[in-house]
């Protein structure tokens, strides 16, 4: 939390000279959860579950003056366990961003620098995009030139741990594209070209994992007072300098529906996309998850939620599969001051690639502050499920 006020600091008194930081603003949150995980890394062979707490932050902070605006975005978690055994879960996560221009012509920069480590993955990003957009009447056109490092090590049954090293790319990426604009509708088209370069010709297996990928995309969304709605369908072609590696030719999607009528919400996504992996015979991932999400406003300060979630993950170039089916329900209560309690139960069942099923129970309480510049509505949100206890719900990708 140290950096992003550190930025937005230096943002204000560096581009506006003498002017103030008029039109800024402020908002945070921290939570204490703690409860019980009958099987907090998902596996098998356990004997028994364990108690943890855990502690989630976050901020987002801005400021806007003529002609430009700067803002900063940071999370963080950290999850421990009773058992001596468990290893601990962490990740953080800050985006700075910025824009000059006003509709007609405008340019974005977001800075983004993201970390997670977790039983089975230990993951490092540094991300760099700048996006140009110019609109003429309904025809909007931009661009983005995006470049990043990252590292990946995941857990694998070869080594029965994590890699000796991390696999290291560089990652570059081009995104031209054009929309139509007609009132709260956008209809679009856009085509991804990205090329990714390992710091290590070879892998720890002996595969080459450099490839160049190009994948169009077509995408139409929507945004009402009660009702907002995202859809995309794309198409990856994956070109691997391996020959062990099958070259991708998959479709793939991404959508959302939100729904609000007091004192009712529903929430719908479901998504196919490509992940990167360290598993030794496969390129990459295919992962696919549908998730539903209801809640209910039963009093004025007690939001009720319900949530189901399927996830599957499929390792290409092999025969191997995992999947998880996730069930959550919980319930949250306001109080004065930015306040809020909750509960949450959820119980997951899978079958890892191995074939073999597996289940865990969660149950967690959790307490809730939120800090705001300016007063505001309480943020009536149930995190339904163990969002850092190894797991993300309602959703939650298999492991290898």
């Amino acid at each position: 939390m140290y950096l992003p006020k550190v930025f937005l600091l230096a943002g204000c008194l560096g581009l506006a000279g003498s002017q103030a930081c008029a039109e800024s603003d402020f908002t945070a949150s921290f939570r204490l959860r703690g409860g019980f995980d009958s099987n907090p890394l998902f596996s098998i062979g356990q004997s028994s579950g364990s108690a943890f707490v855990a502690a989630d932050t976050a901020l987002a902070a801005g400021m806007k003056a003529d002609g430009y605006t700067l803002g900063v975005a940071a999370e963080a978690t950290a999850t421990h366990y009773a058992h001596p055994q468990i290893t601990p879960a962490r990740g953080g996560k800050v985006i700075l961003r910025g824009s000059i221009g006003d509709d007609d012509l405008r340019l974005d920069s977001t800075s983004t620098v993201a970390d997670v480590s977790t039983y089975s993955l230990r993951s490092a990003e540094l991300i760099q995009s700048v996006r140009a957009e110019a609109r003429r009447g309904p025809i909007k056109l931009f661009a983005t030139a995006e470049g990043g490092r990252s590292s990946l090590n995941q857990a694998n049954a070869i080594f029965q741990d994590f890699l000796p090293d991390p696999q290291q790319y560089l990652r570059g990426t081009l995104i031209p594209g054009v929309s139509l604009v007609r009132g709260k509708f956008e209809v679009g088209a856009s085509v991804n070209l990205s090329a990714r370069r390992y710091l290590r010709e070879f892998d720890v297996f002996g595969y080459r994992r450099d490839n160049e990928r190009v994948q169009p995309f077509l995408f139409a969304k929507y945004s009402g007072d009660a009702v907002t709605a995202f859809g995309s369908v794309s198409r990856l072609y994956g070109t691997w300098h391996d020959p062990d590696f099958t070259n991708v030719d998959r479709i793939l999607f991404d959508a959302s529906l939100s729904w609000r009528a007091a004192p009712f919400g529903i929430d719908l996504t479901a998504w196919r996309r490509a992940s990167e992996t360290t598993f030794p015979i496969s390129p990459i991932t295919i992962d696919t998850a549908y998730s539903a999400r209801v809640s209910w406003n039963w009093e004025p300060k007690v939001t009720l939620a319900a949530s189901v979630g399927y996830a599957a993950t499929e390792y290409l170039d092999s025969p191997f599969r995992a999947r998880t089916l996730t069930y959550g329900i919980g319930a949250i209560r306001d109080f004065d001051n930015d306040l809020s309690v909750g509960i949450d139960v959820a119980y997951a069942m899978g079958a890892l690639i191995s074939g073999d099923d597996l289940s865990g129970l969660v149950v967690m309480s959790s307490i809730t502050k939120r800090f705001s510049a300016t007063p505001s509505e309480s943020n009536k949100h149930s995190v339904v499920g163990p969002a850092a206890c190894g797991r993300e719900c309602p959703v939650r990708l298999p492991s290898p």
